[in-house]
């Protein structure tokens, strides 16, 4: 946590503040991020709830307490339950009603069945959707299939969507550490602008390493589709903020 806030800190003031987000806590962390705060500090907090719903009256509370922490974003999966349509209502049913119309809902949806259908509530409660794109294990890796799927139902339904875990670096690519194959948040970028294009290769794109041809795609996107683009592919989380900046600096699409 000291090192994440430090981080977050100098990021907010740096040349490349434009592209980072809000800091993102767990519920179960929030006391120790608040003793970490300092004077200064004017935090703007992604609420991770953790604690699912039975915490969140408590956390809500906690940072209603602390000045120094605004809430704009809160991200909330959804339980591992047969009828993921019926947990999406329930979920989104459950949620206070005094959020604020500044605070981003993301629901994460789990890879089971029935996921669309939970999307399709998500989508009819104006809120947006998360998939979890990572993990400590080889199976929390979707293929490029299933992230492809996500995306597109995203865009055919409007639903803003971000997605977490796995995503370190640009181009999709083998860790050296453990052998798994991890996505590329460019390569989502641009799977996102082809589906919003409808040109129907959003898979195909997810599963390139071609870091050359992904950079010249990128530069590519009509001024029209990238803004689309930007409005429902609201960011994804990252434990660096460093490697992002290295990444996009060395394929040319940043100085």
């Amino acid at each position: 946590m000291p090192a994440a806030l430090r981080g977050h800190r100098e990021a907010k003031a740096g040349t490349h503040a434009p592209l980072v987000g809000r800091f993102l806590c767990p519920s179960s962390r929030l006391a120790e991020m608040r003793d970490l705060l300092v004077p200064e500090d004017l935090i703007e907090l992604g609420l991770i709830a953790d604690t699912g719903l039975p915490g969140l009256p408590a956390a809500l509370s906690a940072i209603a307490a602390e000045p120094r922490v605004r809430m704009t974003g809160l991200e909330i999966a959804l339980p591992r339950e047969a009828d993921q349509a019926r947990a999406a209502t329930v979920t989104l049913a459950s949620l206070p009603a005094d959020l604020g119309e500044d605070v981003d809902v993301f629901i994460e949806l789990p890879r089971l069945p029935g996921w669309h259908e939970a999307l399709e509530r998500v989508a009819a409660a104006g809120r947006g959707a998360k998939l979890r794109t990572g993990g400590l294990s080889a199976d929390l890796f979707p293929t490029p299939a299933e992230v492809a799927a996500f995306i597109e139902a995203c865009v055919a339904l409007g639903v803003p969507f971000k997605c977490t875990a796995g995503l370190h670096h640009a181009v999709r690519h083998r860790a050296a550490e453990t052998g798994f194959v991890h996505h590329g948040f460019l390569n989502i970028v641009l799977a996102t602008a082809a589906a919003v294009a409808g040109s129907g290769d959003a898979a195909d794109i997810l599963a390139s390493e071609d870091a050359d041809a992904l950079a010249k795609a990128a530069r590519a996107v009509p001024g029209e589709t990238a803004a689309r683009t930007r409005a429902l592919f609201a960011g994804y989380g990252s434990c660096s903020l460093a490697d992002p900046i290295t990444d996009l600096r060395a394929l040319g699409l940043i100085d």
